[in-house]
């Protein structure tokens, strides 16, 4: 990064003349950040309540010793690379669906929207073939003690079938950014928090309690996510693009 600023400092110092400094335009535009608060603050609090259920659940599996810590902890980061290609495309829809909302031509927010889903879907329902037979593969090119490899993964490929969910997901809170209220997302997020995070407490306690019980709860939990996001995306749809 500092190589990155030294060479651009460089270049517009060198060779691009009409670019200067305006110190006049350097004063706080309170409003302007008000705006880019209230639109960028809900998304990191999205990231946030999904480190507390990350928090909750290396709370809940602490008793299993470090193999399944360990394991979930790899399969966590393969999940997150695996996923990166369909992630792509649900962000990419945010900036196309917010020119076209501006432009007040909202039959192509709702189709950007619409491939947005299906690209997603696809992408991920492909994944998610790959995890139920390849899912020990990905945690090998990581680490090679069976103890941890067993736990990561048989999460991967149980925590798979929320990829689908995911990719809804994704693509809701890319449509909310370009619509300009990212609000909602937050709802949703806590709902999922709720219903993920009560059950595994209680869960917990349980004298048969397991791990794989652990993540067909938060299969559920994620789906149950992504219903209530499209919910609101509906509603979000209704009320800003009818009078368009």
């Amino acid at each position: 990064m500092i190589v990155g600023v030294v060479l651009s400092a460089y270049y517009f110092r060198r060779h691009e003349k009409y670019v200067s400094v305006h110190r006049e335009q350097m004063r706080p535009q309170w409003p302007v950040w008000g705006q880019l608060l209230h639109v960028g603050l809900p998304v990191g609090l999205e990231f946030f309540l999904m480190s507390v259920v990350m928090a909750v659940i290396y709370w809940v599996i602490r008793d299993f010793g470090a193999a399944a810590q360990a394991g979930f902890g790899v399969g966590q980061g393969v999940m997150r690379i695996i996923m990166l290609p369909a992630m792509a495309v649900a962000f990419a829809s945010a900036p196309i669906a917010g020119q076209n909302f501006g432009a007040r031509r909202p039959e192509r927010v709702r189709e950007t929207f619409r491939w947005t889903v299906v690209i997603s879907i696809v992408l991920m329902l492909l994944l998610t073939l790959i995890c139920q037979y390849e899912s020990d593969t990905f945690i090998r090119v990581f680490t090679t003690e069976a103890a941890v490899v067993g736990v990561g993964a048989q999460m991967l490929m149980i925590s798979s079938w929320n990829f689908a969910a995911n990719g809804v997901i994704f693509s809701c809170s890319s449509m909310f950014q370009g619509l300009g209220n990212t609000w909602p997302t937050i709802f949703s997020s806590v709902i999922r928090l709720i219903a993920f995070v009560v059950p595994a407490l209680w869960m917990a306690t349980l004298p048969g309690f397991e791990l794989v019980h652990l993540w067909y709860l938060s299969v559920a939990s994620m789906f149950l996510q992504a219903v209530v996001a499209m919910g609101l995306i509906r509603r979000e749809f209704a009320r800003k693009l009818a009078p368009a």
